[in-house]
């Protein structure tokens, strides 16, 4: 059983520096490089907004409602993951999760994706889920999302004929899901167990130490995750179902950069759709920007050119799909996150008469 500990009075060991200022410095360059691009094209910009001005408005709709399909499936998929621990969360409390954490994810700058790792490992413990279930679920969900990823960018790479890309996309899919192997069999078999116990010790340690929350006996902690990981069971198909809804995700966000593409009234390329989509969710996950702001827009619009489309309906397009992918989206989890930390009203117990025998 794990125990927590007070923090240690002994000061905390310095803290890094230099990847938060690498990476304030990486943003400041790409928002550089974005305003200097628009200030340029500004008269491609100032044609896509009279684009938007004219769009086939029946679109917008569909758009909306994959981007909604998204967000369901990325949130089922991990109610399924804390089902197999026992846990039982409601779709409606899960989907608010999924919403909060991703507008904490893509509107914080540089910690992020950080924060809502822990708000969403917060939210899952006050809703039943112990700390090790929580935490698989987190990594089992990270890891078959990544895969995911990868098959989608390995299907447009077949699709468009750039085997190149395909060749680069394989070894991350396969890496994501070797690392949830090795913690699978590490959690079963009692001699890899051991052999990893001592460095998950020392990891778990030195993390707490930065955290300036050091936990005391720390293999006995690992040990105790690793007996609770051991006794979670997902079927094959359970796998399946996980790994389908993974793909759904991904592919129903993909859908809506084709409808956004098609209510500007441009035919979808079809064949490099998911390559470009790809381009597009690679920009993102660099985390340069919060979301990708600014470089995911300029990443996808000219790959939408180098498809062939003009430069006016590529870039309104890709507005469109950011306005429905990311704006909507962030703005519908910051007003779930605000009703979450609404304060609670308490009802007082009714008072009793003391006139009144008790039946």
């Amino acid at each position: 059983m794990a125990t927590t500990a007070r923090p240690d009075p002994a000061p905390a060991p310095p803290r890094r520096r230099g990847q938060p200022v690498t990476r304030i410095a990486a943003a400041a360059l790409a928002v550089t490089a974005v305003a200097a691009a628009g200030v340029a094209g500004r008269t491609e910009v100032a044609a896509s907004f009279a684009v938007l001005g004219h769009l086939h408005w029946l679109w917008i709709p569909a758009a909306v409602l994959l981007e909604a399909a998204s967000m369901a499936a990325f949130a089922i998929m991990l109610r399924r993951l804390l089902a197999a621990g026992g846990a039982s969360v409601g779709v409606r409390p899960m989907l608010a999760t999924a919403y909060a954490a991703n507008a904490v994810s893509v509107s914080v700058p540089l910690a992020g994706p950080g924060l809502a790792t822990a708000f969403t490992f917060r939210r899952f413990t006050r809703q039943g889920a112990d700390v090790p279930l929580a935490g698989w679920s987190l990594l089992a969900g990270g890891v078959v999302s990544s895969a995911a990823a990868a098959l989608v960018v390995v299907g447009g790479g077949l699709a468009s004929g750039n085997i190149l890309v395909t060749a680069v996309a394989v070894p991350g899919g396969v890496l994501a899901v070797a690392v949830l192997v090795a913690a699978g069999a590490a959690a079963r078999r009692p001699r890899l167990r051991g052999a990893l116990e001592r460095p998950a010790a020392w990891t778990l340690q030195q993390g707490s130490r930065l955290l300036r929350r050091p936990a005391t006996e720390p293999r006995q902690t690992i040990r105790a995750w690793a007996e609770r990981l051991s006794s979670l069971q997902l079927s094959p198909a359970g796998w399946t179902t996980v790994t389908g809804l993974a793909l759904v995700n991904w592919l129903a966000d993909a859908a809506v950069l084709a409808v956004s593409i098609r209510a500007t009234g441009a035919a979808v390329p079809w064949h490099d759709l998911l390559l470009v989509y790809g381009v597009g969710i690679t920009a993102q996950s660099l985390n340069v920007t919060p979301g990708g702001l600014g470089i995911a827009e300029g990443s996808l619009s000219l790959a939408l050119v180098a498809t062939g489309l003009g430069a006016t309906q590529a870039l309104a397009a890709v507005l469109l799909y950011r306005l429905a992918s990311f704006w909507l989206v962030a703005l519908a989890g910051w007003l779930v996150l605000l009703w979450l930390r609404r304060p609670r009203r308490t009802h007082p117990a009714p008072e009793q008469d003391p006139q009144r025998t008790p039946p």
